[in-house]
């Protein structure tokens, strides 16, 4: 079938990218019938990527009657709008916020006390890429989804590579003179699936990217991004990163996912933020106020989001050939003071990362129910609040 929200939209423009679902015992028959329906020179470069771990296929841009004739195939399942995503990253002013201060919130220091550090937790992190040579980073692994220009790896935002340093950065003092450690010394497994200078990837790249978390063994999933539009593509039991989503929480992997920086106006959080079975976080400043950008729940969004942490001006490693990475000259070369939900995102995968080390078996539902019960009373500005390790104990 067609998603319902492809199916409204298949005459909108004359071609467009799609996401191809097929059962996965045929994926790769299916895929040699897509490129068969080609009939041209160019069908070789058609499929931009696939999916072995959950049975995706992306493709180029098509018109809407090859779409139709995809869909007819046997073995397809549903095809889906292939959308853009975008990393949730706003300004920031010149009052920075070191993460190792900020990691203070969430009572970081307590748990590293009690010998819990997440060093043995692995957290994935869909983004932009990491500097993995970065003194922040070194020992990280990185992978690339991304499907043109080329399946480089290379950070050239420096977005992922501060959120990475924020979850499980090692303890360094910055060109500045500034201490900075994430909330954890947690596994990194750094996947690019944005990029292109803007931070923009599809449907398609953020799928795989998460099926490489998955499949490297990350037992926490990072997402610091979104669309503007919070609502799935053709529905809740539609949507292609929803479905993986609440796939992979019933075995156990805990999502956290950025709210969206288009407040402060009510139910606008972002997509895949969105998702009941996610844990979406809100940003907070340095006196503990919610961000004027941060998204917001409400009458569509009622359960959203349902934690906060600090996300103003928050001051931390980051890609050094990015823009990021030399911009701010008084951060030093490689550090960067940012600010956005995309930054409280990683605090709260940080916290995690400790909890997991602590409660090897603790589930997003778990995770939440503690929080309901410790954390207050719930709004859709921030939820519950922001986690604390002693919540936990």
């Amino acid at each position: 079938m067609l998603n319902p929200w492809l199916e409204q939209r298949l005459f909108a423009v004359p071609v467009q990218p799609v996401l191809v679902e097929i059962d996965l015992p045929r994926l790769n028959e299916t895929i040699n019938s897509i490129l068969g329906l080609a009939k041209n020179p160019f069908s070789a470069k058609l499929v931009t990527n696939t999916n072995p771990t959950f049975g995706f296929a992306a493709l180029a841009p098509v018109s809407p009657e090859f779409i139709r004739a995809v869909n007819a195939l046997p073995a397809v399942r549903m095809v889906h709008a292939d959308r853009k995503s975008n990393i949730l990253q706003g300004p920031a002013g010149t009052n920075w916020w070191p993460t190792s201060e900020s990691r203070k919130i969430m009572e970081a220091e307590s748990a590293f006390k009690e010998g819990y550090t997440g060093e043995m937790v692995k957290v994935g992190v869909v983004d932009t890429g990491g500097d993995i040579l970065h003194p922040q980073l070194t020992g990280a692994e990185l992978y690339s989804e991304i499907s043109w220009p080329a399946r480089e790896t290379l950070d050239l935002e420096g977005h992922g590579s501060h959120v990475a340093s924020t979850i499980a950065g090692h303890l360094y003092n910055s060109p500045a003179g500034v201490q900075v450690e994430g909330v954890s010394h947690g596994r990194l497994v750094l996947v690019k699936s944005l990029g292109r200078g803007i931070g923009t990837g599809f449907t398609s790249e953020i799928v795989n990217g998460i099926a490489t978390c998955y499949n490297k063994g990350a037992q926490i999933i990072s997402m610091s991004l979104g669309s503007e539009d919070g609502e799935p593509q053709g529905g809740p039991e539609n949507d292609p990163e929803w479905r993986i989503i609440r796939s992979l929480t019933a075995r156990g992997i805990i999502f956290v996912i950025a709210a969206g920086n288009s407040g402060p106006n009510p139910d606008t959080i972002g997509n895949p933020g969105s998702c009941p079975e996610a844990i979406t976080v809100a940003a907070i400043d340095l006196s503990g106020k919610t961000a004027k950008f941060s998204s917001r729940g409400g009458r569509k969004y009622p359960t959203k989001p349902e934690v906060a942490a600090p996300g103003v001006n928050i001051y931390s490693g980051t890609s050094r050939i990015s823009p990021m990475g030399f911009e701010q000259p008084q951060a030093g070369q490689g550090f960067a003071s940012i600010s956005g939900t995309s930054m409280a995102t990683p605090h709260v995968s940080g916290l995690i990362a400790l909890l997991k080390h602590k409660y090897p078996g603790m589930t997003a539902e778990q995770f939440k129910d503690v929080m309901s019960h410790k954390g207050k009373t719930f709004d859709n500005e921030t939820g519950w609040g922001v986690p604390k390790w002693s919540m936990f104990q």
